[in-house]
């Protein structure tokens, strides 16, 4: 049976409680009514419970359920790292792929040059022999 409380609770503090969840194995989600100011040091250490004890049972059921959670949300980081790293191997790879593409349009502008160049050299190689030919027909 749960513990009727007043909403209007003050702590020996006579600061107004706050409903907290306890976490420990001995008293998981077990409400409790404290001193706000507990945790940051000068609160009172005021205490109440607000649920009844657990059985053991169903303490023992309900911890064997956190810690299955607990597992899960660490698989859940371990994925999300993984992700964010995959991510950033993907950044990096744009990148690669970005710069490799400047550096293709650079080698096929250089290759256009060269083949214009080639186009020239024969012509005058062309040119050339058909001089010499043309000379040592006539003499």
């Amino acid at each position: 049976m749960e513990k009727e409380f007043d909403v209007d609770s003050r702590c020996y503090c006579g600061v107004h409680c706050v409903l907290k969840t306890s976490w420990t194995d001995e008293n998981p989600g077990r409400r409790f009514l404290g001193c706000p100011n507990f945790r940051e040091g000068g609160g009172c250490n005021y205490f109440d419970w607000i649920d009844p004890p657990i059985p053991n049972r169903k303490k023992s059921t309900f911890l064997s359920l956190l810690r299955r959670n607990e597992s899960s949300e660490m698989r859940l980081h371990r994925i999300e790292n993984k992700w964010e790293f995959v991510e950033g191997e993907m950044q990096m790879l744009r990148a690669d792929v970005d710069r490799l593409e400047v550096e293709r349009q650079s080698l096929e502008e250089n290759l256009r040059t060269l083949e214009q160049k080639y186009k020239f050299v024969v012509y005058v190689l062309i040119a050339v022999v058909c001089y010499s030919v043309g000379r040592s027909i006539v003499s």
